[in-house]
């Protein structure tokens, strides 16, 4: 399996039909009003595999702190039909990571295939910032 696109989105909704209506995606940075903050990030995952492979994939997001600790995790998993006569299959995902955000940095999100791992090249950086009421204002 090759994954193909993998970020946080400002909102992720999977469709009915297939495929995933998003806003703001990739997002480059998160804002919250105090710290710390428990918030829930919408993640978009895309993949890709051959017919004839990855019938029952598993995969975990998980998220640390710019200290590296573990600040949210979840698991996600799903059956993976072959579509004859395509020789591929693709699937694209809206997942909601938790996640506490304790002080402002730089967070990352990463794709692992157990929780276990420590190691991946599937990492997003996130910042998480205060936001500023005033900037707001400025924007409106």
């Amino acid at each position: 399996m090759r994954v193909v696109a993998f970020a946080p989105s400002l909102s992720a909704v999977e469709e009915d039909a297939g495929g995933v209506n998003i806003k703001g995606f990739p997002m480059t940075s998160c804002y919250v009003n105090s710290f710390p903050a428990q918030i829930t990030v919408p993640m978009v995952v895309a993949v890709t595999a051959l017919g004839g492979t990855d019938y029952d994939p598993v995969k975990y997001i998980v998220a640390t702190s710019p200290e590296g600790e573990r600040v949210g995790s979840l698991e996600f998993g799903w059956h993976w039909r072959d579509n004859p006569p395509t020789p591929v299959k693709f699937r694209v995902f809206a997942q909601y990571l938790p996640m506490r955000a304790e002080a402002p940095g730089v967070y990352t999100v990463g794709l692992y295939d157990s929780l276990e791992d420590t190691e991946t090249d599937i990492l997003f950086p996130l910042p998480v910032l205060k936001s500023n009421p005033l900037l707001r204002k400025q924007m409106s």
